[in-house]
Protein backbone atom coordinates (compact mmCIF):
# COMPACT_ATOMS: atom_id res chain seq x y z
CA UNK A 1 0.00 0.00 0.00
CA UNK A 2 2.87 2.38 0.80
CA UNK A 3 4.38 1.72 -2.64
CA UNK A 4 1.16 2.68 -4.42
CA UNK A 5 0.85 5.88 -2.38
CA UNK A 6 4.50 6.76 -3.07
CA UNK A 7 4.07 6.05 -6.78
CA UNK A 8 0.93 8.25 -6.92
CA UNK A 9 2.71 11.08 -5.11
CA UNK A 10 5.68 10.91 -7.51
CA UNK A 11 3.31 10.89 -10.49
CA UNK A 12 1.39 13.93 -9.22
CA UNK A 13 4.54 15.92 -8.44
CA UNK A 14 6.12 15.03 -11.82
CA UNK A 15 3.02 16.04 -13.74
CA UNK A 16 2.85 19.32 -11.85
CA UNK A 17 6.51 20.11 -12.56
CA UNK A 18 6.14 19.37 -16.27
CA UNK A 19 3.01 21.52 -16.48
CA UNK A 20 4.74 24.40 -14.65
CA UNK A 21 7.73 24.18 -16.97
CA UNK A 22 5.53 24.29 -20.09
CA UNK A 23 3.58 27.26 -18.71
CA UNK A 24 6.80 29.19 -18.00
CA UNK A 25 7.86 28.68 -21.64
CA UNK A 26 4.54 30.06 -22.81
CA UNK A 27 3.47 26.79 -24.45
CA UNK A 28 0.47 26.38 -22.21
CA UNK A 29 -0.72 29.95 -22.60
CA UNK A 30 -2.81 30.81 -25.59
CA UNK A 31 -2.00 34.22 -27.04
CA UNK A 32 -4.79 36.02 -28.85
CA UNK A 33 -4.18 35.70 -32.57
CA UNK A 34 -4.70 38.86 -34.58
CA UNK A 35 -7.60 38.69 -37.02
CA UNK A 36 -7.40 39.72 -40.65
CA UNK A 37 -9.48 42.86 -41.11
CA UNK A 38 -10.47 45.12 -44.00
CA UNK A 39 -9.92 48.87 -43.65
CA UNK A 40 -10.48 51.78 -46.02
CA UNK A 41 -8.62 55.04 -45.87
CA UNK A 42 -6.08 57.46 -47.30
CA UNK A 43 -2.41 56.49 -47.46
CA UNK A 44 -0.46 59.14 -45.54
CA UNK A 45 3.09 59.86 -44.45
CA UNK A 46 2.80 59.19 -40.71
CA UNK A 47 5.42 61.71 -39.56
CA UNK A 48 4.03 64.70 -41.46
CA UNK A 49 0.43 63.77 -40.64
CA UNK A 50 1.16 63.52 -36.91
CA UNK A 51 3.42 66.59 -36.95
CA UNK A 52 1.17 69.04 -38.76
CA UNK A 53 -1.80 67.25 -40.27
CA UNK A 54 -0.29 67.07 -43.76
CA UNK A 55 -2.13 64.77 -46.15
CA UNK A 56 -3.78 64.81 -49.54
CA UNK A 57 -2.58 65.56 -53.06
CA UNK A 58 -0.80 68.78 -52.02
CA UNK A 59 1.51 66.77 -49.77
CA UNK A 60 2.18 63.90 -52.18
CA UNK A 61 5.75 64.82 -53.26
CA UNK A 62 6.86 65.34 -49.66
CA UNK A 63 5.22 62.07 -48.56
CA UNK A 64 6.98 60.14 -51.34
CA UNK A 65 10.34 61.67 -50.39
CA UNK A 66 9.78 60.87 -46.71
CA UNK A 67 8.77 57.27 -47.46
CA UNK A 68 11.80 56.74 -49.75
CA UNK A 69 14.01 58.04 -46.92
CA UNK A 70 12.53 55.43 -44.56
CA UNK A 71 9.60 57.32 -43.06
CA UNK A 72 6.56 55.25 -42.12
CA UNK A 73 3.39 55.20 -44.19
CA UNK A 74 -0.03 54.48 -42.79
CA UNK A 75 -3.72 54.41 -43.59
CA UNK A 76 -5.97 57.12 -42.18
CA UNK A 77 -9.62 56.05 -42.00
CA UNK A 78 -12.60 58.38 -42.41
CA UNK A 79 -13.21 58.27 -38.64
CA UNK A 80 -9.66 59.55 -37.96
CA UNK A 81 -8.05 56.28 -36.91
CA UNK A 82 -4.46 55.90 -38.14
CA UNK A 83 -3.00 52.45 -38.90
CA UNK A 84 0.78 52.40 -39.26
CA UNK A 85 2.06 49.85 -41.77
CA UNK A 86 4.11 47.10 -40.08
CA UNK A 87 6.91 44.88 -41.35
CA UNK A 88 5.60 41.42 -42.27
CA UNK A 89 6.46 38.72 -39.69
CA UNK A 90 8.46 36.84 -42.33
CA UNK A 91 10.45 40.01 -43.22
CA UNK A 92 9.59 39.43 -46.89
CA UNK A 93 9.39 43.15 -47.62
CA UNK A 94 9.50 46.55 -46.04
CA UNK A 95 6.49 47.99 -44.25
CA UNK A 96 5.94 50.63 -46.98
CA UNK A 97 6.24 48.27 -49.94
CA UNK A 98 2.53 47.70 -50.54
CA UNK A 99 1.64 51.39 -50.00
CA UNK A 100 4.25 53.27 -52.08
CA UNK A 101 2.16 53.35 -55.26
CA UNK A 102 -0.90 54.54 -53.34
CA UNK A 103 0.37 57.60 -51.44
CA UNK A 104 -2.53 60.12 -51.05
CA UNK A 105 -5.02 57.66 -52.62
CA UNK A 106 -7.92 56.04 -50.84
CA UNK A 107 -7.33 52.31 -50.59
CA UNK A 108 -9.03 49.22 -49.30
CA UNK A 109 -6.48 47.18 -47.39
CA UNK A 110 -6.51 43.76 -45.78
CA UNK A 111 -4.19 42.82 -42.98
CA UNK A 112 -3.58 41.78 -39.42
CA UNK A 113 -4.18 44.59 -36.94
CA UNK A 114 -2.09 44.87 -33.81
CA UNK A 115 -2.73 47.58 -31.23
CA UNK A 116 -0.75 48.47 -28.15
CA UNK A 117 -0.42 51.60 -26.04
CA UNK A 118 -2.82 53.53 -28.25
CA UNK A 119 -0.88 52.77 -31.46
CA UNK A 120 -2.60 50.85 -34.26
CA UNK A 121 -0.48 48.86 -36.66
CA UNK A 122 -1.46 46.76 -39.65
CA UNK A 123 0.59 44.01 -41.27
CA UNK A 124 -0.76 44.31 -44.80
CA UNK A 125 -1.65 41.28 -46.90
CA UNK A 126 -3.25 43.21 -49.78
CA UNK A 127 -3.91 46.79 -50.87
CA UNK A 128 -6.21 47.94 -53.68
CA UNK A 129 -7.49 51.27 -54.88
CA UNK A 130 -10.86 51.92 -53.28
CA UNK A 131 -13.86 52.29 -55.53
CA UNK A 132 -15.22 55.81 -55.86
CA UNK A 133 -13.43 58.93 -54.79
CA UNK A 134 -9.60 58.88 -55.19
CA UNK A 135 -8.80 60.80 -52.01
CA UNK A 136 -10.68 61.34 -48.79
CA UNK A 137 -12.01 64.73 -47.70
CA UNK A 138 -9.14 66.90 -46.48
Amino acid sequence: MKRIALFALILIVSTGLIWAQEMSKGKGMSKPRPKEVLIKGEVVDVSCYLGHGAKGEGHKDCAIACAKAGGALGILTADGKLYVSLMPDDHSGGPNEKLMDHITHTVTAKGMVRSKGGVNGIMLTSVEMALGKDTMDN
